[in-house]
C-alpha cells in the first residue's frame, strides 16, 4: 500500500476538479498526476530510487507536492525540512538522516552550498530553480521519455513514508518515522472527523513539511478531492481577505494565527458565511481567544492535541457533539489514551498525570535513534511529555509540558494556567511564562508580555492576585515586542528561559 494511492483514486473521480489554487494559477486533479508523473520521471533518471532518504526542502508551492508525491510513487523516504534552516540544521539533519539527496528552490540554495562541506556522505542537490553548482542538477535540465501513467511503487504497511523532526524546542530534533499505514489511517480519520469532502475549500498556510499540513492541508483534502488554497507564508490581513472573498470553508492553524485574527484592525468588518470550520493544533489555545472567534468571525475553533510521534493526532473536539472550550477533546476513533502517574499506574479522571498513547497513529520509532526510541515507547504505549488529566466525561485537557512545569517552593506552578488569566486582560496579546532558577525557592515564575499599550508591572500583579494564589503570581516580567517561535508556531520557552536566565545574571 503506497500512499500515493490515495491521490490516484481521487483524480479518478474527480479529473477536472479544483485541486490546488496558487496565485492566479488554477490546477485540476488530472494536471497535478501529469505533474506528479513528470517530476517522478525526471527524479527516477537522477538513481533516485526505494528506500532512499531524500531530504524535500521546498515552501508551500506546487512544486513541494510535485516533488513529495513522485518521491512517494518511486518508494523513496521523504525527509521533511524546513526551508528556512540555516547551516548548522541542513547539516544536523542531512547527516542524521543520512540523506543521499536534497530537493530544494532557489531561497534555500545558498544555506545548503554552505553546508555541503560538513555532510557526512555525498549528497547530490536538485533544484525547482535556476542555481547551478557542483553536484547540483535543475530538475527543467533533466530530459526523460514520456510516460503517460504514473507508475507507483508497492509498499508495505510498516514501511517508512517520511520522518519528520521534532521542533527541537529542547535538545535536538530527532526523526520520526511515518510509516504509509501511519499515514493512510490519519487521513481517513481526520478528513471523517472534520467531514472534509469535495466541494470544501481548504487554506493551506501551515508549511507543509510540518506533520500538521501534512495531513490536514495536504493529505486528507486530496483524499476527499476539496481545493486547497496554497499560501507561502501568513499574514493576518491577506489570509482574512482570502477566507473572506474564496468563500473559503476550512481553516487548520495554530493558535498564534487566531490571536492575530482576533487582533486584526479589519476582522470586523469582514463576513464569514462559508468558514465552518476553524482547527486549532499545535499548542495550548487561551479559552478566551476561542471565545473572541467565535464573537468576531462567527466560528468555533474545533481543538485537537497531537505531536510528530502521533503523525498529528491523538484527541480532538467532534466537530458535531458538545465541545469544551479549553479542552483538546476525546480521542480519535481507535486511539487509545491514558493518564499516568511517574511509575506508569493510570490515575482517576480529574488528576494531573503524563498523556500516554496507543494506537494506528503512533510513530514506528525515532530513526537511528534505538536508546531514544525505548524512552518514548513503552510496552507498546506513546509516552508524550505532556501533563494534562481526564474530565468525568472523557474529555481531555492539557496542562502543559512535562519539562515546562515550574515548582516554587515546593507548589507546582502550571504555566498554562496563569497564561489563560493573563489572557483575559483587555491589553495583553500574547504571553508566555516559564520557570527561572532561584537559590532560595528553586524555582521563580516569570512572564514575558506582549501588549497594546504599556502596562503597569503592579497593575498586571494586582490583576493576576484578583485570581490566582500567591505562589502562581509571576515576580518578573518581561515586556516585549514579539514571542519567538518555531515556523510551525510553537514558542520556543527555551529560547525565554535563557533570556530570563540571562537578565537575573546581569
Amino acid at each position: 500500500m503506497n500512499i500515493v494511492e490515495l491521490l490516484l483514486a481521487t483524480v479518478s473521480r474527480l479529473p477536472d476538479h479544483p485541486a490546488i489554487v496558487f496565485k492566479d494559477e488554477t490546477i485540476s486533479y488530472k494536471d497535478l498526476l501529469y505533474k506528479i508523473n513528470a517530476t517522478s520521471n525526471k527524479l527516477k533518471a537522477t538513481g533516485i530510487k526505494r528506500d532512499m532518504h531524500v531530504g524535500l526542502m521546498i515552501n508551500n508551492k506546487p512544486e513541494y507536492m510535485y516533488s513529495y508525491f513522485a518521491l512517494l510513487s518511486l518508494g523513496a523516504t521523504v525527509v521533511q525540512m524546513n526551508p528556512q534552516y540555516k547551516v548548522s540544521e541542513i547539516t544536523y539533519i542531512v547527516n542524521d538522516s543520512k540523506a543521499n539527496v536534497l530537493i530544494l528552490d532557489d531561497p534555500s540554495f545558498d544555506a545548503v552550498m554552505k553546508s555541503v562541506e560538513h555532510f557526512n556522505n555525498k549528497v547530490n542537490m536538485i533544484t525547482w530553480g535556476g542555481m547551478t553548482g557542483d553536484r547540483v542538477t535543475t530538475i527543467s535540465s533533466i530530459s526523460t521519455a514520456e510516460e503517460k501513467s504514473l507508475h507507483v511503487v508497492d509498499r508495505k504497511y510498516d514501511d517508512v513514508a517520511q520522518i519528520i523532526y521534532t521542533s527541537g524546542t529542547t535538545g535536538q530534533p530527532k526523526g520520526a518515522m511515518i510509516t504509509h499505514s501511519n499515514l493512510n489511517w490519519m487521513s481517513i480519520t481526520v478528513a471523517t472527523n472534520d467531514e472534509i469532502n469535495f466541494q470544501d475549500r481548504v487554506i493551506a498556510v501551515l508549511p507543509m513539511f510540518h506533520v500538521y499540513a501534512n495531513i490536514s492541508a495536504l493529505l486528507s483534502p486530496i483524499l476527499q478531492g476539496a481545493t486547497i488554497y496554497l499560501e507561502e507564508r501568513f499574514k493576518p490581513e491577506p489570509i482574512l481577505e482570502k477566507l473572506e472573498q474564496h468563500q473559503i470553508t476550512v481553516f487548520y492553524g495554530v493558535p498564534t494565527m487566531f490571536t492575530m485574527f482576533v487582533n486584526s484592525a479589519n476582522v470586523e468588518k469582514r463576513k464569514f458565511p462559508y468558514l465552518r470550520l476553524c482547527n486549532s493544533g499545535g499548542a495550548n489555545l487561551p479559552v478566551e481567544i476561542i471565545n473572541r472567534v467565535k464573537k468576531l468571525m462567527g466560528v468555533d475553533i474545533i481543538e485537537a492535541y497531537g505531536q510528530t510521534e502521533s503523525t498529528i493526532g491523538i484527541t480532538t473536539n467532534p466537530y458535531r457533539g458538545m465541545k469544551k472550550p479549553g479542552s483538546v477533546g476525546l480521542p480519535f476513533s481507535g486511539v487509545v489514551v491514558k493518564v499516568v502517574d511517574e511509575g506508569g499506574l493510570e490515575l482517576n479522571h480529574g488528576e494531573i498525570g503524563e498523556l500516554i498513547f496507543a494506537g494506528p497513529n503512533q510513530m514506528k520509532g525515532y530513526f537511528n535513534k534505538k536508546e531514544e526510541t525505548e524512552k518514548t515507547i513503552k510496552n507498546g504505549w506513546v509516552y508524550t511529555g505532556d501533563f494534562g488529566y481526564r474530565d468525568e466525561d472523557g474529555y481531555y485537557y492539557i496542562i502543559d509540558r512535562k519539562k515546562d512545569l515550574i515548582i516554587r517552593g515546593g507548589f507546582n506552578v502550571y504555566p498554562r494556567e496563569v497564561e489563560e488569566v493573563l489572557y483575559l486582560h483587555e491589553d495583553i496579546i500574547e504571553c508566555a511564562v516559564v520557570g527561572v532558577p532561584d537559590p532560595i525557592l528553586g524555582e521563580e515564575v516569570s512572564v514575558f508580555v506582549v501588549s497594546k499599550k504599556a502596562i503597569l508591572e503592579k497593575e498586571l500583579t494586582q490583576f493576576l492576585r484578583d485570581h490566582l494564589v500567591h505562589y502562581k503570581v509571576p515576580r518578573k516580567y518581561y515586556f516585549v515586542e514579539s514571542l519567538p517561535k518555531t515556523t510551525s508556531g510553537k514558542l520556543l520557552k527555551t529560547v525565554l528561559r535563557e533570556m530570563a536566565a540571562q537578565s537575573i545574571k546581569a
